[in-house]
């Protein structure tokens, strides 16, 4: 008897100690993606500023403002278009992966649906993906992006202009289609607007301008609640935790679920002429 009770006591014991372990593993498995993925955006946010309009000519990178949304062309649907990503793809990390050939293989002179992009446009781009629960494509479908660019407030939020002189629309955000925002116009202060941000709504291919890479905040009544609501949100769903934001100075926040929308929908425009928000 005494022998079954060890015997039993040692299988007990073996039970809680691989529990504890699986679960210390599980554990330190999340944080390493929370933080690798706020590492994803931190490097996204620290190259997302030149000084050149054509990504094939930024050589020297100067942080004086935020790239166009899409590379222009001119009758093109932003849609039809290549995304910011071309812009930020030669600073990009070339350690983890060959940058600089996937970069080769973009022709920035054409659209979206060329052939060659189409091609680049295949290739899984790490530091684009959120390594918590990613999205799978279908296979010879284009790769994805887990994080996309903010354009302010409401739908059609990346089709409103900066006027030449006096204040931007109130609600216009660091990316627009058409042109790159100078960090002088951001007048809410670099730390206290939004740039880029994690999303499980709806990902698309990271090459693709529109939707895709480019999102305002939808800030009608019923979308509002909506903001950061887990995997159902316009934003996060990787993290219960909440969702993590890249900031115009480079800096990366999280916000979790109990911040209000208010707070969101103030952060997201870059002059909306109120208070700050005071961020920790």
């Amino acid at each position: 008897m005494s022998r079954r009770l060890a015997v039993v006591g040692v299988l007990l014991l073996v039970i809680v100690v691989v529990g504890f372990a699986i679960s210390a593993i599980t554990k330190a498995r999340f944080n390493a993606n929370l933080a690798a993925s706020r590492n994803n955006l931190r490097q996204l946010a620290q190259f997302a500023a030149h000084t050149e309009t054509n990504p094939k000519q930024a050589g020297t990178r100067t942080a004086t403002e935020v790239p166009p949304g899409t590379v222009v062309l001119v009758g093109v649907p932003p849609e039809d278009r290549l995304s910011w990503v071309g812009y930020v793809l030669p600073g990009l990390d070339q350690k983890r992966q060959d940058i600089a050939k996937l970069f080769a293989q973009i022709d920035d002179t054409q659209p979206w649906a060329n052939e060659r992009n189409q091609g680049a446009a295949r290739t899984r781009l790490i530091v684009m993906l959120c390594p918590e629960n990613t999205p799978q494509p279908a296979p010879d479908a284009p790769a994805i992006t887990c994080y996309v660019a903010i354009a302010g407030l409401g739908t059609d939020a990346a089709t409103l202009a900066l006027p030449a002189t006096g204040s931007a629309p109130p609600r216009a955000g660091a990316f627009r289609y058409d042109a790159a925002t100078p960090f002088d116009r951001i007048t809410d202060g670099l730390g206290q607007t939004l740039l880029m941000g994690e999303t499980a709504d709806a990902p698309g291919p990271w090459l693709r301008g529109g939707f895709s890479t480019v999102r305002g905040l939808d800030d009608t009544e019923s979308a509002k609640a909506l903001i950061l609501a887990g995997a159902g949100g316009q934003f996060g769903g990787y993290f219960p935790n909440g969702a993590n934001f890249a900031m115009c100075d480079g800096s990366v926040q999280t916000f979790s679920p109990r911040v209000t929308p208010a707070v969101l929908l103030k952060l997201a425009t870059i002059a909306d002429g109120k208070d700050g928000v005071v961020l920790d």
